[in-house]
């Protein structure tokens, strides 16, 4: 039985909760957040990470970046594999992460869905065809209450696509939009000589970030410490 506590008290940490309750194998121990859930949750409530009556083996994290800076020392401190998925990280916080890493696992993806992770392969494959030069637009939909714009996800697909035409190559443009309760939408777009070609990747429920968060979660506690991609859990799925 894996025992996880949800770092987190908003809309991800209510759908892992939903999640967890149809997989024998997993039991959400806590959940931790200054307030407690305001969607009637069944778990215990901490009100800090250092206050939980018990150790879990993962730590799943979906809060701020201050959040995260925390859990990250909190984990590598306790033993306790650390799953984030926290957008808008600065540097010092992804310095966090990588600290913990010599410790513990860690693995942090702004997108833990199969489709999103399956699109930044895809538009790595037609940046590799494509002239480097040509131009790219990606763009983000998300719900009203989203701060951190472009989405994580969104940089993440022009990494992908820079790191594959080695740094250099056309100009990677964003534009990033925040209306309604929008789950989230990802275009990538490559402006051809006389066509475009577009990538396309629309979430419907947000139970496919969860269902991605406890899936990987199960596979990063087979990892020894390190820091890992969702890159890395779907490529062992191929292996």
């Amino acid at each position: 039985m894996l025992h996880v506590a949800i770092h987190g008290s908003g809309r991800m940490a209510k759908a892992i909760s939903g999640a967890a309750i149809s997989q024998d194998d997993v039991m959400i121990t806590a959940t931790v957040a200054p307030e407690a859930p305001d969607w009637g949750s069944s778990h215990a409530h901490s009100f800090s990470l250092d206050a939980l009556p018990a150790l879990p083996a993962l730590l799943i994290d979906f809060t701020l970046p201050e959040g995260t800076r925390m859990a990250a020392d909190w984990c590598a401190h306790n033993d306790v594999a650390l799953l984030s998925g926290v957008t808008g990280l600065p540097d010092d916080v992804h310095a966090a992460l990588r600290t913990a890493a010599k410790t513990v696992p860690v693995l942090w993806s702004p997108n833990l869905s199969l489709g999103i992770n399956l699109l930044a392969e895809l538009a790595r494959q037609a940046a590799a065809v494509l002239d480097p030069d040509t131009p790219v637009a990606i763009e983000d939909i998300h719900h009203q209450w989203k701060k951190d714009a472009p989405s994580g996800t969104a940089l993440m697909l022009g990494e992908t696509i820079s790191a594959q035409r080695g740094g250099a190559g056309g100009a990677i443009k964003y534009s990033s939009i925040r209306e309604g309760e929008i789950v989230g939408e990802h275009k990538v777009t490559f402006h051809l000589a006389g066509e475009e070609f577009d990538l396309v990747h629309r979430a419907h429920d947000r139970s496919i970030y969860a269902l991605g968060a406890l899936a990987a979660g199960k596979w990063l506690l087979e990892q020894p410490a390190g820091l890992y991609s969702a890159a890395d859990w779907l490529g062992s799925l191929n292996s």
